[in-house]
């Protein structure tokens, strides 16, 4: 039986009307991913099923009392200690705790009677079933281990959650929605600011969960492995398919390829019927070319839209490269030795090959910045083998961008011409109007999209990409990587998307926190660290 239906809702965003007739049911053991790109109300879509925002239109209808956990994007977390954070999440386990702790304390007094002892202790039954089933009395083993799956280890255990970072808030709030005992979870982009190793940890949790789940993401391969069901209304429409992520993608593409064609063979029937027309308007043929007249009045009258090329409908990102092609490496880095406080990565050797995109891949905190920034300052210890060209777009790049200025005048004193900037505007998703305003009021996709433009717009023979996918929808995360498989020079990549690495990658440098292991095979999804030699 279903928890919750939703009839013919519908979304409205800044007066615009963004989709008409969402219908969906939600019961125990649905998977269901909400995809398209930014801006599509995705975000609002879950605040109704949350029961926070009321629709504009539809009805929303509880059947029972399901709880709803809710992760947002940017979600507050308050609480004395990390500790509590986590302990304090599931309110039901430390209610019957309290329940059962004072019904202990009755049944020790002396004075009881035998009836009231029998009630008690039957009290006691039925609470200690609950508690046991909820898993109370291994609560406090497991709220540990999901601690140390987040990346929160005991030492940080008391520390106030005001000290975090940003991301560290996130995961904080994820594992309080992991833990709170909810019958539905309601996840707005939750693998943000996860490793790969924290977010094949989430799809194991997500497959276990024995409630619902409904889940907004822009990482291919966390869908693939975590839904049963996508929706979205990216095209205007709503549209609900039974599978992951890959089949969607499959279906939009044929479906968009049929409008197309069926939109061309409109095209064409409307100029066969125009040229016969005009030439038997009159004569033996005018009743002829009457009946074609109607045809054609009908066709016209028909509301076909014309559909946008699939090959338009993403971005098509420019770069700057100088590269050409040699068989000598970019680059031949012999015993480099990188250092930061309290810490040293052990001598790394390797060659950066010519046009060789490589994907950096470790957990957070093991090096993969630090390394990106060496390379980037260019040590003896790196010999290149021309004179080379670096872009760099850092993890941070964002956070660099200047207050109080146009998008355009800031591209300006980066060296841009206008007209160029409009055009290459265009190319990176960034229309004139969005140029012309200021960067206070952007968006994080709008942003990261600004600082690729500029990066990638350097002329260059090698990129240091780091953490270039987020905050990008599937659409450009998809043009980003035609990018790079194009881009003539040579590509280092850090990114936790394991469908845009394995997409992009032809070797891979693995980061463990003590060293760098050189790989020359390409990334693949599931492959693990090889032994270092």
């Amino acid at each position: 039986m279903a928890w919750m239906s939703l009839q013919s809702l519908r979304i409205t965003v800044g007066g615009k009307t963004l989709v008409t007739d969402i219908t969906l049911n939600i019961s125990a053991g649905d998977r269901i991913g909400i995809v398209g790109p930014n801006g599509m109300g995705k975000t609002t879509f879950l605040s109704i099923v949350a029961g926070t925002l009321e629709p504009d239109a539809g009805t929303r209808k509880l059947f029972g009392e399901p709880k709803i956990a809710q992760l947002s994007q940017w979600q507050p977390v308050s609480c004395p200690t990390i500790w509590d954070c986590a302990y304090f999440s599931n309110q039901e386990i430390h209610h019957l705790a309290d329940q059962l702790q004072q019904i202990e304390t009755a049944m020790t007094q002396t004075d009881l009677g035998v009836d009231q002892l029998n009630d008690l202790m039957e009290r006691w039954g039925a609470l200690s079933e609950r508690f046991t089933d909820l898993g109370g009395y291994e609560w406090e083993a497991r709220v540990k281990s999901h601690l140390l799956a987040m990346g929160f280890f005991e030492s940080r255990w008391s520390d106030s959650p005001n000290h975090l970072s940003g991301g560290e808030k996130h995961r904080l709030a994820l594992l309080q929605v992991l833990l709170s005992g909810a019958d539905i979870w309601l996840l707005d982009e939750p693998n943000n600011h996860l490793d790969i190793t924290t977010i094949e940890w989430l799809e194991q949790q997500i497959r276990a969960f024995q409630g619902a789940v409904i889940l907004v993401s822009h990482d291919r391969a966390f869908l693939d492995h975590t839904t049963t069901r996508i929706i979205s209304w990216e095209d205007g429409f709503f549209w609900s398919i039974s599978g992951t992520w890959s089949k969607y993608h499959h279906l939009r593409e044929e479906r968009l390829r049929n409008e197309i064609n069926r939109y061309q063979r409109l095209l064409e029937e409307q100029k066969r019927l125009e040229d016969y027309i005009a030439r038997y308007r009159s004569g033996s043929r005018a009743k002829l070319a009457q009946s074609r007249m109607k045809r054609l009045d009908k066709l016209d009258k028909m509301e076909v839209i014309k559909p946008a090329p699939t090959e338009r409908r993403s971005p098509q990102l420019l770069h700057n490269s100088l590269a050409k092609s040699s068989r000598e490496p970019l680059a031949t880095i012999q015993n480099l030795v990188i250092r930061r406080p309290h810490r040293t990565w052990q001598p790394l050797t390797f060659k950066i090959p010519q046009g060789a995109k490589i994907a950096l891949v470790g957990a957070n905190g093991t090096g993969k910045s630090s390394l990106m920034d060496t390379i980037y300052q260019s040590p003896a210890e790196i010999h290149w083998h021309q004179d080379v060209q670096i872009a760099y777009l850092k993890q941070d790049a964002v956070l660099q961008l200047p207050e109080g200025i146009t998008a355009i005048d800031y591209l300006y004193q980066q060296g841009f011409e206008r007209e160029e900037i409009y055009f290459v505007g265009h190319h990176f998703g960034l229309p004139r109007e969005l140029l012309e305003t200021s960067l206070d009021n952007w968006s994080g996709g709008e942003r990261i999209r600004l600082k690729l433009l500029e990066t990638l717009m350097v002329p260059s023979h090698l990129l240091l990409l780091d953490e270039p996918t987020n905050h990008l929808d599937i659409t450009m995360r998809l043009a980003l990587e035609s990018l790079i498989q194009d881009y003539p020079g040579s590509v280092i990549i850090a990114s936790h998307d394991r469908a845009f690495l394995q997409a992009t990658s032809t070797h891979t440098l693995w980061s463990t926190g003590q060293e760098f292991i050189w790989d020359k095979e390409s990334y693949q999804v599931g492959r693990s660290i090889p032994q270092s030699q």
